[in-house]
């Protein structure tokens, strides 16, 4: 990575070790670099102290400018919400993404430009390549790779943009932060969903949308009633636990197919009748900035590190090679070939 001493760099600190090297290396590499650590929501306050403490004894470290910027009223409407919105109409939605899309390249973003830098760096595993426009590609580190997170950038976007560890493994970005003696070396991996305290979103929703969370039945694909579920919200469609069979005929491993929201019933089938081949995505980007204008071929990835599914595209259909259990509505569906992203949208199911 080339500097050039005169470009001035924000990067999010947040106070894990991807942030602080991405933060070293750029100061390493000649830009006048500025840590900024964003206050988002949290269901227990104390629990960002230790965060922010690290963060700007990172900066300190550096020897670079280190500012907070209080985004938790945003941050709680446009992610945290959704997020118990759409759990509560049963859907699956990602908040990382959401996170990404209207915090981070959003508001942050916007933020930073109006005060004159260049561009904003993250410690996201993704890498950015110009080829007469820019492309966004998976990160090295394929166990660590975001690119998943990141589908909703634009040009513009990419254009201001810099992901310094994207290039690395994650192994050799912890060997640099103790090579330079960061403050972030030995912080432990953050957990994917940062504004509770639990590695399971289960018990967040209990506490936060009690009220939707209803008991009731669960049926088999032709309607028969077999057993109970805890509350709708707390199933996703290809779950295989978490709830009870009453009917003693039925054996063998089930799985949600669907959720009935009006009737209050989750519905469980064996493995064939809890897959899908065909789906739609709504709120499609094109990193490009340009939708396909005939049927494609590529590669989707309906959750974050599954597997890449071969597949075929047009308008706003996906149709599968083989047959997926698991295609959840609300989750991201989001779109390769080879190493690069094309773009990515909302899955949404027929019925949704």
């Amino acid at each position: 990575m080339s500097g050039m001493k005169k470009q001035k760099v924000a990067v999010a600190l947040s106070g894990g070790v991807d942030s602080g090297v991405t933060a070293a290396l750029l100061v390493k590499s000649g830009y006048q670099v500025v840590g900024f650590h964003l206050r988002l929501w949290q269901e227990v306050p104390e629990k960002a102290q230790g965060s922010v403490k690290v963060a700007r004894k990172t900066a300190e470290k550096l020897n670079i400018p280190f500012y907070l910027v209080d985004f938790q009223s945003s941050f709680k409407k446009r992610v945290v919400d959704y997020f118990l919105k759409e759990y509560a109409r049963g859907f699956t939605p990602n908040p990382c993404v959401r996170c990404n899309q209207l915090i981070k390249f959003g508001e942050l973003m916007e933020y930073v430009w109006r005060r004159g830098y260049d561009y904003l760096a993250t410690g996201h595993y993704a890498r950015i390549k110009k080829n007469k426009e820019f492309h966004l590609l998976k990160g090295k580190d394929e166990k660590k790779d975001q690119s998943y997170f990141l589908y909703g950038l634009t040009q513009k976007q990419l254009a201001r943009t810099l992901f310094p560890v994207g290039v690395y493994q994650k192994k050799e970005v912890v060997k640099m932060a103790r090579k330079w003696r960061l403050p972030v070396a030995e912080r432990p991996e953050s957990q994917e969903i940062c504004f509770f305290k639990e590695s399971d979103y289960r018990p967040f929703l209990k506490r936060q949308i009690k009220k939707k969370i209803i008991p009731g039945e669960v049926v088999n694909p032709q309607g028969k009633v077999i057993g109970k579920h805890q509350g709708l919200p707390l199933y996703t469609i290809g779950q295989r636990h978490g709830f009870e069979i009453t009917d003693k005929g039925v054996i063998g491993p089930l799985y949600v197919v669907d959720k009935k929201i009006r009737q209050n019933q989750l519905e469980v089938g064996f493995g064939e009748e809890a897959e899908k081949r065909e789906f739609k995505v709504k709120s499609v980007n094109w990193v490009s900035g340009e939708r396909p204008k005939k049927e494609i071929r590529c590669l989707v990835r309906i959750r974050h590190q599954g597997e890449l599914l071969r597949c075929r595209f047009k308008g706003a259909k996906v149709v599968l090679d083989e047959s997926e259990r698991g295609v959840a509505p609300g989750q991201a569906a989001v779109f390769y070939q080879g190493e690069e992203v094309l773009g990515g949208g909302i899955i949404s199911l027929d019925n949704d």
